[in-house]
């Protein structure tokens, strides 16, 4: 390959390293083998004027250098174990890397893309890497490397700017970093230059953890002073494995005695630096190397933000109001909620959750269409408001907007159940007065179920179950009164607590799996497949979808586990394309909630990338109720997915919110007729015609049909007569494992 040729093809500063692997499975030299003009400049003339000299530069960085292809990168940028170790994945590992990188005395960020190159030559690996510099506020906001690092990061801002108990909640976030790094120990230290003294400000240690701890060591202060110089300009140092700790002996032998004293295995540091000015540490003892690149992105971040709160004031604004309020209604949303049942517990005040739903909120939707059923929700929550702020009630209360028609009610500060209910009952009566959108008078009424803290339960989850099983109960009975208090008559729910556990378990251990269930045209050609998604019980019993999937998207946890699926069943079908070649179709199906993050559409760009499927083989398979919260919005995030070549299919067609002006605006590639019109087609001719005028209209509008749940014979000719263009069902295939998807696969093509 033409490394030279292929560097300059980039536009951004970009270089190709070669990564020399060793039979142990480390690594040995790493080195610049080609770059680009843009990468390779800043290489060779100084950083800045002798004149204009910045304490923490590197010195190696104040120098002219001439570039000479496949030196050792040492010979022009400072040495960096982490810059080492995004080299040794890509190029090694094969893993490819998005990641952001803080030059901290110098106060620049880089967008950092590391991509694998398969040209490997004996011991010697390749990769790609671009670094291009970025603003502070693009990686607070667009980081894409990982949903769940952003989401570590966005919870441990959130507590540092929003707490009045700064010590209190820096020790929260010691606690949840140490889990998040899987580490035995985690610690900040602040350090005083001028009195050359230091103090741990917080530490979180394993009960279980052996490692000797920094106020064991009398001369601490001059090994962390000793950190500053071995970091230099650049964001962190990381210590993974055996060679790294050989590295560390080798420039820093004071510290790593105490370090081998102390038993540390692996160690991940990062600087707190303010003005260019180091104030102190913080650090991982001990932690999970596996999940380096997670656990490297979170804590810079972390850094950043612990150091910089007054620099970044206006961004962690921002984050707060997406992250804790419904952008609808300007309600709290259920993450503010969540905390402050947490913090009651915590605090054992007593407290009663109330959960509400809005009766026959559908049909507003149905016939007034969604902006009038947003307009009614934000009228509920402005009457509801002012109960709160202006405190009539008697009782303190919190009120939240959990999504769709639900909101969440917490009353505190009460005497009684009377009080409790008498609060509830205020709730209700201002819903019962006029409300009129559009010239049109409404008259709504309200669910409620309610559980109370102690009493009732002693977790905030179990809790939100108790009180939404009241409300359902309250809801189906269709009575007068529209208030429930959960009692234990209710406990058919420990099913629903017993599947939310198995699905919380199946999520820890990576064991969601899949089906294929196969699609066809009517000639009997294999279209492709839909992804299903399979969960286990204790005893490896299939537990039904109709069962799992509803209790997964009450309880939050539809997203991570549409994830999982994502992940499993493209990476498989990644590899069938490339063993077949095969002209193949694989759907996936988004829930509601999933589509409406705002990284989904990185999360979808991951996934083709990591996986090797081709855009236009990919299928995303949405309901009509996408547009329930917010039309403009879906329509935004479905038109990005179309752009990348992403097929769109609407599922159980005919089922939700169909309007001729919403499929006349909906940039769908499919229509999925619901097996429910299926099943009666065959029943009455005015069955079939319905199914026939389904077909018709997607056909006018430019769409193709797919009939799903077709399980007879004669389902199939009646939908060959009419005009349809695809099966499922089990009358041609059921869900299958993927190794008899791959059978089948390869049978079709032999025929």
């Amino acid at each position: 390959m033409d490394f030279q040729a292929f560097a300059d093809s980039f536009d951004a500063p970009t270089c190709i390293l070669s990564v020399e692997k060793t039979p142990d499975d480390g690594y040995d030299a790493i080195r610049i083998v080609a770059g680009n003009r843009r990468y390779i400049e800043p290489l060779e003339r100084p950083f800045m004027p002798p004149e204009l000299y910045m304490p923490g530069v590197p010195d190696i960085l104040l120098h002219k250098h001439t570039f000479i292809p496949n030196s050792r990168y040492e010979e022009y940028l400072p040495k960096d174990l982490g810059f080492e170790d995004i080299c040794f994945r890509a190029a090694v590992r094969k893993i490819p890397i998005h990641t952001y990188v803080h030059m901290n005395n110098m106060n620049i960020w880089f967008d950092i893309f590391s991509m694998p190159l398969t040209c490997d030559n004996g011991d010697l690996c390749y990769c790609i890497y671009t670094a291009q510099p970025c603003s502070p506020e693009e990686v607070g906001i667009s980081s894409s490397q990982s949903g769940t690092a952003s989401e570590d990061v966005l919870k441990a801002c959130i507590k540092l700017h929003s707490s009045n108990d700064f010590q209190q909640t820096i020790n929260e976030v010691v606690d949840d970093i140490r889990l998040i790094c899987r580490a035995e120990v985690c610690t900040i230290m602040l350090m005083d230059q001028y009195t050359r003294t230091h103090s741990v400000l917080s530490a979180s240690i394993d009960e279980n953890s052996s490692t000797k701890q920094v106020t064991e060591f009398s001369n601490f202060y001059d090994i962390a002073a000793s950190w500053v110089d071995m970091i230099g300009g650049s964001d962190c140092m990381i210590i993974k494995d055996e060679s790294d700790r050989n590295h560390i002996r080798e420039v820093n032998a004071l510290w790593y005695q105490t370090f081998d004293e102390a038993g540390v295995e692996s160690f991940v540091l990062f600087p707190l630096r303010h003005d260019d000015e180091v104030l102190g540490f913080i650090w991982a003892t001990n932690f999970d190397t596996t999940n380096t690149m997670r656990i490297k992105e979170t804590l810079e971040l972390i850094a950043y933000f612990l150091s910089s709160k007054l620099s970044n004031h206006k961004m962690m604004e921002r984050l707060k109001q997406l992250s804790y309020t419904d952008m609808l209604t300007s309600l709290p949303n259920r993450f503010a909620c969540s905390d402050l049942l947490r913090d009651a517990i915590r605090h054992g005040e007593p407290f009663t959750v109330v959960s509400i739903d809005i009766n026959a909120f559908k049909s507003i939707n149905d016939t007034m269409g969604f902006q009038t059923g947003n307009e009614v929700l934000i009228e509920i929550a402005n009457r509801w408001r002012t109960i709160v702020a202006s405190g009539i009630s008697g009782t303190k209360d919190h009120i939240a907007r959990q999504g769709g028609d639900e909101f969440l009610l917490v009353i505190r500060d009460y005497h009684s159940e009377e009080d409790v209910l008498k609060t509830i009952r205020m709730y209700e009566s201002v819903l019962s007065n006029r409300l009129t959108v559009d010239d049109c008078d409404l008259y709504i009424t309200a669910s409620f179920g309610y559980a109370s803290y102690p009493a009732d339960a002693s977790s905030t989850d179990t809790l939100l179950t108790y009180a939404n099983a009241a409300m359902h109960e309250i809801k189906q009975q269709a009575s007068s009164n529209h208030i429930l208090h959960f009692t234990p008559d209710l406990l058919r729910i420990e099913r629903t607590l017993e599947i939310e556990r198995l699905i919380r378990e199946a999520l820890a251990n990576d064991s969601i799996s899949f089906h294929l269930q196969p699609q066809y045209d009517m000639a009997h050609k294999l279209r492709g497949f839909e992804t299903l998604a399979r969960l286990k019980d204790a005893d490896g019993n299939f537990v039904s979808p109709a069962e799992f999937i509803p209790v997964a998207e009450k309880a939050g946890l539809i997203d991570k586990l549409d994830v999982a699926v994502y992940r499993k069943s493209t990476a498989f079908f990644g590899e069938l394309l490339k063993k077949t070649g095969a002209d193949l179709t694989l759907s996936i199906n988004v829930s509601v909630r999933h589509l409406m993050k705002n990284d989904f559409f990185d999360e979808i760009r991951d996934l083709l990338k990591n996986s090797g499927v081709p855009a236009e083989r990919l299928e995303i398979e949405i309901t009509e109720s996408i547009m329930i919260d917010s039309a403009e919005k879906a329509l935004r995030c479905i038109d990005s997915i179309k752009y990348m070549g992403i097929h769109i299919a609407i599922d159980d067609f005919g089922t939700g919110y169909s309007a001729l002006s919403y499929l006349n605006s909906f940039p769908a590639d499919l229509l999925k007729i619901d097996k429910s019109f299926i099943d009666k087609m065959n029943v009455s001719e005015s069955s079939k015609q319905y199914v026939a005028a389904i077909i018709s209209m997607g056909h006018i509008m430019g769409f193709d049909v797919i009939a799903e749940g077709v399980e007879l014979p004669e389902q199939v000719e009646t939908l060959r007569s009419i005009g349809c263009d695809y099966i499922q069902g089990f009358v041609w295939g059921r869900p299958m494992i993927p190794e008899a998807a791959e059978e089948l696969v390869f049978n079709k093509m032999s025929e």
